[in-house]
Parts: C-alpha cells; sequence; structure tokens
C-alpha cells in the first residue's frame, strides 16, 4: 500500500535527539562542509518536508548523515532503521501498464526535430530497449547501452528525412509508424506539460506525489496524452522538467509503457528540472546516484545541441558523455554526496515545426556559460522563412534549487529578449515562454502578462490544479488552451468529446488563456545571418 500523502501528523521528538550511532563524525564534517562551500556560493540549506520522507529515508539507509536533510529531528532517522515502511510504499501500486502485463515488449519510440541548424525536413527518431538488438535492423545509425546512469536501457537513433505535409510511414518491430512532419509556416499546436508525478506500479518512489491519488495521475496523465495526441489536431508535445521524479528509469518506463504508439509518433521536445538532476530537487543534498542528466537526455533522444554537427547515416553518438556523474564532485570533500553534471550542450536545443520556433535551456549552468548559444539560437530563428512565433521552454520559474542567477525562466525571458534576433520577436508581442517548478497551470506568472505561462499542474502539491494545456498558432493567431480535468466529471467530459472529434472540436470546455493576432515580420527584419 502506499502512505498516506503527507504523512499524518506525529508527535515532535527530542530536540536534542542525536543522529544514529556512527554517524555523528561524518555528519560532523559534512556540515562544515556545506555550510562553507553553499554560503559562499549564496546557497540555502535544503528544506526538508513530508514529501521528501521516503527518498531521504533511503539515503539514510545508505548510511549519509541525518543532519545533511534535516531530518534528524523528523522521525526520518527512525524509519531507515525500521526499513522506511511508514513513509515509502511496501508493495505495488495499482495495476501494471497494458503492455507491460501482456508480457509483450511495447516499442519505445521517440521522434524530436532536427537541431535547427540542421534542413527543416530532418527529424531524429529513436527507439528505447532493454536488449542491445536494434527493433528495427538497418534503420539507426547511433546503437548502445545508456552511458553512465540509467544502464539497463539501450538506444537506437538516427537522422530521417521527412516530406512536410505528407505522412510517412515506416515499419519498426513489426508495427506501422506514422510520422508527420508539418510544412515550414503552417500553423501548429502542442500539448505542454511539466512536473508531472504518478504512484507508479514499480513500487518505487523518491518523492511523495500528493496529488497521485486523487487525480490518478499514473492512468489519467498518459490517458490525456493519448487522447489529446491522438489525430491531425496535434503536432507535438513536451515535457519541461521534473519528469516523473525518477533516479533510476524505472518509473519513467513505466509511464511510458502507458502512452500510446500513435503519441510517441508524434513530434515531441524537453527541458530538464532540478528533479532529474538530482532526485530531491537540490544539488546541496545531491549524490553519485543521483542521474544528474544523464538518463534523462538519453531516454527523450533529442536531436540537441551536442549533436549539430552529427549528419544523417553518422554512427557518432548525439551527446557529450565526456564528463561522468562521479568527475570531479564538488559538493562536499565525499564524493558520495553528489553528482557532476554532464555538458550543458546535452540539454540545449532550438528547432522550428511549422511557423513556431522552439528554444530549449536548463537553469542549471550560469548565463555566462549559456550566453554564446542564446546568442545563436536568437540569430537562426531571426532568419528562419515562416517562422513567425518563438517560444522558449525551461523548468524553472523562480532562482535556487540548482538554478543559476538569471537563468529562472522569467529572468531568462528578459535576456533571450534583448539579443538581436530575438528582440524583434518581442517587439511584435511574438516571444512567449512556459515552464514549471512551482507546480500550477496558470498563465502570466510573476507578471508577465501575455508572455509567460506554468503548465506544471500534473499532480505535485502546489495549486492542486490538473488539466492539459496547449500552444495553438493556427489561423495566424497565437492562442493557449488550457482544458481543466481536476474532477472526475471534468475529466469524464473532456475525454468524451476529445476522443470524438479531437480537442478542436471540444474548445468550449476549455479557458483561453490567450488570444491573440500573430504579427509577422518586415522582410528586412528576416535579412539576419547566422
Amino acid at each position: 500500500q502506499w502512505p498516506t500523502w503527507p504523512p499524518a501528523a506525529q508527535s515532535e521528538p527530542s530536540a536534542t535527539r542525536p543522529c544514529p550511532a556512527g554517524m555523528a563524525l561524518r555528519a560532523a564534517r559534512a556540515a562544515a562542509v556545506l555550510v562553507a562551500t553553499f554560503a559562499a556560493a549564496g546557497a540555502e540549506a535544503f528544506e526538508y518536508g513530508a514529501r521528501y520522507s521516503c527518498g531521504v529515508c533511503k539515503e539514510l539507509q545508505q548510511g549519509l548523515p541525518c543532519s545533511r536533510f534535516g531530518a534528524c529531528d523528523a522521525h526520518v532517522t527512525s524509519e531507515a532503521e525500521a526499513g522506511c515502511s511508514s513513509v515509502c510504499p511496501s508493495a505495488p501500486f495499482g495495476l501494471a501498464s497494458p503492455a507491460a502485463a501482456s508480457g509483450i515488449d511495447w516499442l519505445e519510440l521517440r521522434v524530436s526535430k532536427a537541431f535547427g541548424t540542421k534542413d527543416y525536413n530532418l527529424v531524429r527518431i529513436s527507439a528505447i530497449t532493454s536488449s542491445a538488438a536494434a527493433p528495427e535492423p538497418g534503420l539507426f545509425d547511433y546503437s548502445s547501452q545508456f552511458v553512465h546512469r540509467w544502464n539497463q536501457f539501450y538506444l537506437h537513433t538516427a537522422l530521417k528525412e521527412l516530406t512536410p505535409g505528407t505522412d510517412m510511414h515506416l515499419s519498426i518491430a513489426g508495427q506501422d509508424v506514422v510520422l508527420r512532419l508539418p510544412k515550414q509556416g503552417a500553423g501548429v499546436a502542442g500539448l505542454l506539460l511539466a512536473d508531472p508525478c504518478v504512484n507508479s506500479a514499480t513500487g518505487i518512489m523518491w518523492i511523495g506525489c500528493q496529488y497521485g491519488n486523487e487525480f490518478s495521475t499514473i492512468t489519467n496523465t498518459p490517458l490525456l496524452i493519448n487522447t489529446f495526441a491522438n489525430g491531425t489536431d496535434t503536432d507535438f508535445w513536451s515535457i519541461s522538467g521534473d519528469n516523473f521524479y525518477d533516479r533510476s528509469g524505472d518509473i519513467t518506463a513505466d509511464v511510458f509503457s502507458r502512452i500510446s504508439l500513435e503519441a510517441k509518433s508524434k513530434i515531441f521536445n524537453a527541458v530538464p528540472g532540478n528533479h532529474d538532476y538530482w532526485v530531491l530537487g537540490d544539488p546541496i543534498v545531491g549524490s553519485t546516484a543521483d542521474q544528474c542528466g544523464n538518463g534523462f537526455m538519453q531516454w527523450y533522444g533529442q536531436d540537441i545541441l551536442a549533436a549539430a554537427n552529427v549528419s544523417p547515416g553518422s554512427a557518432t553518438a548525439p551527446f557529450d558523455f565526456s564528463i561522468a556523474p562521479s568527475d570531479e564532485a564538488t559538493l562536499t570533500t565525499d564524493a558520495h554526496w553528489s553528482c557532476t553534471k554532464p555538458a550543458q550542450s546535452n540539454f540545449l536545443w532550438y528547432n522550428q515545426v511549422g511557423n513556431l520556433g522552439m528554444v530549449g535551456q536548463t537553469g542549471a549552468y550560469t548565463l555566462a556559460e549559456t550566453k554564446p548559444f542564446m546568442r545563436e539560437a536568437c540569430s537562426w530563428a531571426a532568419a528562419q522563412p515562416g517562422l513567425e512565433v518563438l517560444l522558449l521552454f525551461g523548468h524553472w520559474d523562480v532562482r535556487g534549487l540548482g538554478a543559476r542567477s538569471k537563468m529562472a525562466m522569467p529572468q531568462w525571458y528578459k535576456e533571450m529578449a534583448a539579443l538581436p534576433g530575438c528582440s524583434a520577436f518581442d517587439q511584435r508581442g511574438m516571444l512567449k515562454f512556459v515552464m514549471g517548478h512551482t507546480h500550477c497551470n496558470d498563465p502570466h506568472p510573476h507578471g508577465k502578462v501575455g508572455e509567460g505561462f506554468r503548465v506544471a499542474g500534473f499532480g505535485m502539491e502546489g495549486c492542486g490544479n490538473y488539466g492539459m494545456p496547449i500552444v495553438d498558432t493556427t489561423e495566424d493567431r497565437v492562442r493557449f488552451w488550457y482544458f481543466d480535468t481536476s474532477s472526475s466529471a471534468l475529466l469524464d467530459e473532456v475525454l468524451s468529446c476529445v476522443s470524438r472529434g479531437g480537442w478542436r472540436s471540444c474548445t468550449s470546455l476549455a479557458t483561453l488563456w490567450l488570444d491573440q493576432p500573430i504579427t509577422k515580420a518586415v522582410l528586412e527584419e528576416q535579412q539576419i545571418v547566422i
């Protein structure tokens, strides 16, 4: 059974209660190093809370000191000694996915747009398997076991050419995969998700999913994706970080086994959040056991900056694997207590789908490190034919928990808006951004009216809302729709309508966050050379 979230209130232990025997010396050393390191960097101490109970308990079982998590007086130390049974699930929750229950391997497919400097008609097609054999011989150029983390998986990937506006059929593992790339300059629509959490049938938990049971997110989030991505109304979908709060890859695999092949055949993009680097969400309590973004970047198989020089037919890895999570650990003197992030180029991307330009970033690196990419992306966007709206994707909406100065999305938007190329989009009102982190689905947070949209109401504690946001650039307008599904009645009504005729026939059930005519660039503004 899964524990109730938040856990039931308990009487407070003595404020002087010690950490478990044998941990005092390590705790003192860790405290001294952490205080010196993070005080110098202006970082705040980790704030322990109920949703971290299971993850922290597991860390204590590995011998880490309770003082590191501020958890010595939170009953977690005694829970670790008792096996964490009252704060972690003692058995799998609910039913396995239909694919997993069948015992038949499902096709774990990913389709992403090629990096923006490559031809518009190129996409990256990837498959993830649990064995070294590619699911379709001769189709993929690069095949390898995942590097550094999530080594139970293998990635098979290649760049392929599509004819924009025309369906392309591929046979992969005996299944008919239909791929479609909109014509350059055509209006498009995409699903916007962030911070999705579930109570997984694997029984694995790191962070408590407060509304996981109330909204049945393990069933309904894949169901929403499948229903809204079905048909021609949707051209792409995205997840803007904290993707299932997963350290090992097992929760992610469980969720994706529930997502339909049709949805997986649509163009996809993702950016990492703090929990995709450090499962507890804060570099202060990072560990070399964390995926540190390595599992994330391979699972989602995107064509990112690190792959900018990888051409069709090349067997070169489309990632930069030069930094391992245990390399040059700097958070404490004990390498077991930290992880080192991969090269930033594994998480930066820009591309065009139809008339929509998209730029993906990560807030976990400095603005100075990111500036060359930013200039390049803005110059590129201004030079693309048919690119009318530029949408920035990131995770953090506020600084902290790993986000560096001016790298949270509201501030990063300002930095981008000041750069040549992006400034022209901003002046026309055609520079927008989406983000997660604070767990709400709402428009215009932090005062960014008509510019910023938060799409993180997918089960985590916060505003308690749940539904599907959509960006839509058809009919010479830029619109953001929101389908509220935060009650059983609303969910049933929305799913029933969309299943019958696609989401465009159901917009009477949606809230229109933004409806704005697209202001097009004059020819002179498009003459910027990269």
